[in-house]
């Protein structure tokens, strides 16, 4: 075995040993919870055969901003049992989003929130539209409720610094894609990413995070052909090239941002794969 394979290896199980709980999946832009079909099919069938009731696929608005995002993945995780332990796979911007939750719920209960904001608006003017949107919320707690529930967490072929053609689709140059608040943010956090989740930032996760990027090029999307790219998402905007503790980066392999969407069941069965252990592996651990 390669040695990058066995870090792989190693890395992906430690992750996925560390515990179950439920599963929350989380769709990116344009999604829904039927992205995750065949995923859960997967899931519920052996080796897995992970309770259904324990699966989590809500639909969630798609258009809104990083921050009303990441609001209403918080008050869903909010709404769950308070004993609820989530292994939690967040496709595209929900995985932006995620991170978001646990970088903000960090310093909502360290205190310093607001001075954290105002310090990235000094920084990055750009960035004044999602701190004035975090700032003006009136229960920021919930992201410290939401981020306690969080055992794990897995983004897969997140879009951390936007996504391809973002920028200009919010009006730089004209293309068949239409403006809304996320990608709006996608094409603020393709400057400002390293700011909101900084070295420092991600060092002090407390819980387990990998990023699943995606690396095979040709895949259908406005970034058809490019060789740096899932399709959809460079792979600089893909990932934040940090390791830390609790976070980790690793090629996702030869798959596109969407295969597991459209229910092409090798793709399922490889990001199963990646996030879970089987459940007699798991069992054994214990």
């Amino acid at each position: 075995m390669k040695r990058t394979a066995l870090v792989t290896f190693l890395l992906l199980t430690l992750f996925s040993f560390y515990g179950l709980g439920q599963v929350l999946f989380l769709h990116g832009w344009l999604g829904d919870s039927s992205n995750w079909r065949e995923c859960r099919r997967v899931m519920i069938a052996p080796p897995y055969s992970i309770d259904p009731e324990d699966i989590y696929a809500p639909s969630f608005s798609n258009g809104v901003s990083l921050v009303d995002w990441t609001v209403n993945i918080a008050s869903y995780i909010d709404s769950l049992p308070e004993d609820s332990e989530l292994t939690v796979v967040a496709h595209s911007f929900a995985g932006t989003s995620t991170l978001f939750l646990l970088v903000v719920a960090r310093h909502v209960e360290e205190g310093d929130l607001v001075p954290w904001a105002l310090g990235l608006v000094d920084r990055d003017p750009g960035l004044s539209s999602i701190v004035n949107a975090l700032l003006s919320l009136p229960d920021t707690d919930i992201f410290v409720r939401a981020a306690s529930r969080v055992k794990q967490a897995f983004l897969y072929h997140p879009a951390l610094g936007g996504g391809c053609y973002a920028c200009s689709a919010c009006g730089e140059v004209p293309v068949p894609l239409v403006c809304d608040e996320a990608l709006r943010d996608m094409c603020i956090l393709q400057t400002g990413k390293g700011l909101i989740f900084s070295a420092a930032d991600i060092a002090s996760l407390t819980v387990p995070v990998v990023d699943i990027y995606g690396t095979h090029a040709w895949c259908l999307g406005p970034c058809l052909g490019a060789s740096d790219t899932d399709g959809s998402v460079s792979i600089s905007d893909q990932r934040l090239f940090l390791s830390g503790k609790d976070y980790h980066e690793i090629d996702g392999g030869a798959v596109c941002h969407a295969d597991f969407i459209l229910n092409i069941h090798h793709a399922a069965e490889d990001l199963v794969k990646i996030d879970f252990a089987k459940k007699e592996s798991l069992a054994s651990v214990r």
